[in-house]
């Protein structure tokens, strides 16, 4: 039923209990399933980044630094998968990479990273619901 999974993570204490979640419907459908995970670094708008801060390599550490949890919990457990790093709006990364992969699932955390972000951004999981191209399961 399930070919392609794709599970959002922003390196939330949510978004790992959505990984678990998916990691665990994945091995259920023993082998059937590959998965992409998919961390969106949001765009903020400046006027000018701050003196000798280089953005593109600060997003870049920070998914590193979000995916590598996430790659050593798939680790070993015989499910196809692929990171994936990208900035922008996350909801509407994450509806266009669903629609890029044929996602058949997407599988994401209730809330993000912080409360404080997620009052900046609005709510990422109802935007995805809202907007994305396949069934949404949001965990806790």
């Amino acid at each position: 039923m399930f070919k392609h999974i794709l599970v959002a993570v922003d390196g939330s204490e949510h978004s790992m209990h959505a990984l678990n979640t998916a990691k665990t419907l994945a091995v259920s459908l023993q082998g059937e399933t590959a998965m992409t995970v998919l961390h969106v670094n949001p765009s903020i708008a400046m006027n000018e980044p701050p003196v000798g801060v280089d953005v593109d390599d600060r997003i870049e550490e920070e998914g590193r630094h979000i995916l590598e949890p996430a790659a050593d919990l798939l680790a070993g457990s015989g499910i196809t998968y692929e990171m994936a790093a990208a900035h922008g709006n996350p909801a509407e990364v994450i509806c266009q990479a669903a629609r890029e992969k044929n996602a058949d699932l997407i599988i994401m955390g209730t809330r993000g990273h912080s409360l404080v972000k997620e009052m900046l951004l609005g709510s990422v999981s109802h935007s995805v619901i809202a907007h994305a191209p396949c069934p949404v399961l949001t965990v806790k």
